[in-house]
């Protein structure tokens, strides 16, 4: 069983700065990742909405917009839930089939929008690839609940104290030279 890692955290940029930090660490080793960079997009200081950046095609989406109409929604803001589906699910997909790692960023908000995208997130989440994920720090999500009652996962809580050193922890535990 491949080792699966969760890092939540508050809200903000520290799981993203440990997230991209771990990437590089493990792209620096010749491993090839694939998967997906979560973001906000704001306008003058506002959220407006969010984005999705491939690690492996280099392309970026916006999924969810202020200007959006639709029923699907990520925190009250509209989900363009066909393109997101069109390029979440192959992107999956091709991780699954070609990558040595797999990076899920804030999985908890895409597996509230669509069923297909729900079911391309738990077909990863049960493949046989390591997997990185992050989470926000909600204890009664079920998703992160769903996450730690997989074997062979392992859950982090980043703060800004271990955010260092966090990184090479994750590492250590994804290679198998840390155990349980």
């Amino acid at each position: 069983m491949a080792i699966k890692v969760g890092i939540t955290g508050p809200v903000g940029s520290i799981k993203a700065e440990a997230l991209k930090k771990i990437i590089m660490m493990l792209e620096n080793e010749g491993n090839s990742v694939h998967g997906f960079i979560f973001s906000e997009n704001f306008e003058n200081n506002r959220l407006r909405g969010y984005s999705l950046f491939d690690l492996y095609t280099k392309k970026k989406i916006v999924f969810a917009d202020t200007s959006i109409i639709s029923r699907v929604k990520v925190d009250k803001i509209g989900v363009d839930s066909r393109l997101l589906e069109e390029f979440l699910i192959p992107g999956l997909q091709k991780a699954v089939e070609f990558a040595d790692y797999i990076v899920i960023d804030e999985i908890g908000k895409l597996e509230s929008t669509t069923k297909n995208v729900q079911k391309a997130l738990g077909d990863t989440l049960e493949s046989d690839k390591p997997l990185v994920l992050t989470l926000h720090k909600k204890s009664r999500n079920p998703v992160l609940q769903e996450i730690k009652s997989l074997e062979g996962v392992r859950v982090f809580d980043l703060t800004p104290i271990n955010r260092n050193i966090l990184p090479f922890k994750v590492l250590r535990v994804l290679k198998g030279e840390e155990g349980s």
